[in-house]
């Protein structure tokens, strides 16, 4: 078996996981790097259920995704999210991401998100928010000695379903409702 995992670059973060029987992808060769677009298609769909009984889906871009040919680790393919991708040499890890609760909201200048506790270093944020059948991509940064950062964005009243990526925590993905 060979275990793939799609993950965002920018934040470390893995969005997908499958364990291949007897496949092996194309340029799966450890030195070129192997198209996410094998594994996800044009883009990743992640799907969220929204009160009352509607479903949502963010659609995160091929082009934004890795792969990464990680050592056996079962547990990612029943939570991808709390799992990230980290180092670049000799091979990437693949880790178990603290999680955090802190509650994500909409305010009138966008999405606050707020970690538990301050960044030692600037930290990359990546947040997809649906509106309508669209989803928004924003990205943003915790600066070094805050805990908190708002993404600028602006969504219709009601429920949105958001996917909220922090460099060094697990991933999130919930409804947030917009008032």
């Amino acid at each position: 078996m060979t275990l793939y995992v799609v993950y965002v670059p920018d934040t470390g973060h893995v969005v997908g996981a499958v364990n291949a029987i007897g496949a092996a992808l194309p340029l799966a060769d450890g030195v070129t790097p192997i198209d996410p677009a094998l594994l996800v298609g044009d883009a990743l769909p992640l799907r969220i259920s929204l009160e009352p009984g509607e479903i949502t889906t963010l659609s995160l871009s091929a082009r934004e995704l890795a792969v990464h040919l990680p050592d056996d680790e079962p547990g990612v393919l029943g939570d991808p999210l709390a799992f990230g991708v980290e180092g670049t040499d000799p091979k990437p890890a693949l880790v178990r991401l603290p999680t955090w609760d802190t509650q994500l909201s909409f305010t009138s200048a966008g999405l606050l998100v707020t970690v538990p506790v301050d960044a030692s270093q600037d930290t990359p944020v990546l947040a997809l928010v649906s509106e309508g059948q669209d989803t928004l991509v924003r990205p943003g940064t915790i600066t070094a000695g805050s805990r908190e950062v708002t993404l600028p964005v602006t969504v219709s009243a009601g429920q949105h379903g958001v996917l909220v990526l922090v460099a060094g925590w697990a991933g999130r993905l919930e409804e947030v409702a917009q008032q």
